[in-house]
Parts: structure tokens; sequence; C-alpha cells
């Protein structure tokens, strides 16, 4: 729970300026990534996480960054670099389909904005808020699965 607390401070800062300027500043996606690493290796070394979880756990902002350098820039690197963190301080599972509904939240907001005539083809959509969208909405399913189910 605490990590979706810290999760969701982090990327509301994201969201914030990526609304506001189209743009997240690189001090602050190396300072998500750095304390998503020492928050892993701590996590380690305590023995409350696996090497390779929490390897496997940055899996899916690596493959945004990737798929970044494919699109050449339609998917900013920005984007990765944020959900790095966020896959270091949960499971990639978890991760990933917050990913996915942030892809697909994103598209539907697209597709909105190509129907009313707001936006065109190359029309930028932040991203962070979405991914911030996704992280409360799989939470708050979690924590309602868990609470019918125990």
């Amino acid at each position: 729970m605490a990590e979706n607390i810290i999760l969701c401070g982090y990327l509301g800062i994201c969201s914030c300026y990526d609304c506001r300027n189209r743009h997240i500043p690189l001090w602050l996606l190396r300072l998500g990534v750095c304390a998503g690493t020492v928050y892993a290796c701590v996590a380690a070394l305590t023995g409350q996480a696996a090497w390779q979880t929490l390897l496997a756990g940055a899996a899916p902002g690596v493959v945004m960054l990737l798929y970044s350098r494919l699109s050449q820039g339609k998917l900013g690197a920005a984007d990765g670099l944020m959900v790095i963190p966020a896959g270091l301080l949960q499971h990639w599972e978890i991760c990933t389909a917050e990913v996915l509904a942030a892809c697909f939240m994103t598209f539907l907001a697209a597709v909105g904005l190509l129907l009313t005539g707001k936006g065109t083809r190359d029309t930028r959509i932040p991203f962070a808020p979405f991914f911030l969208a996704a992280l409360l909405i799989l939470w708050i399913t979690q924590d309602c699965r868990a609470g019918v189910g125990g």
C-alpha cells in the first residue's frame, strides 16, 4: 500500500508537468528511477523480494523505451522512464496491466478528440495522467476484491 501512495505522488507530479508542458523533466525521471532502484535493492537484500522479480519489474518500462526508439519518438522516452519506477515498486504483472489500461484510456481520448474535431493525427496526448488513473483504478479494484474475498 505504501508503494502505491508513493507512486501516486510521483505520478501526480509527472502528470502536472506532462499536462502543462508536454514534457517531464529529466531530473524528475532520474529521481524516480533511482528511488525505485534503491527500493528494489533494499527489498532484495532484506529478502522481501527475489532479484529476478525486481528485474522483471523494470521490463514494462524498458519495453516502452525500446518502442519509443523504434517509433521514432511517437511514444516518448519519458513515458518509459516514468514506468520503470512503477515496475520496480510493484510486480511486473501489475505494472503491465497498468500500462495496458493507460494505453487503452489514451486511445479512447484520442478517438474522442478526433471525433469532436479537437485533435488531429499529430495531436500530442500526455500519457502520465492516464498512467496515474490506471494505477488508481487497479489499486481500488484490487482492494475491493481483497475486501470481498478476504
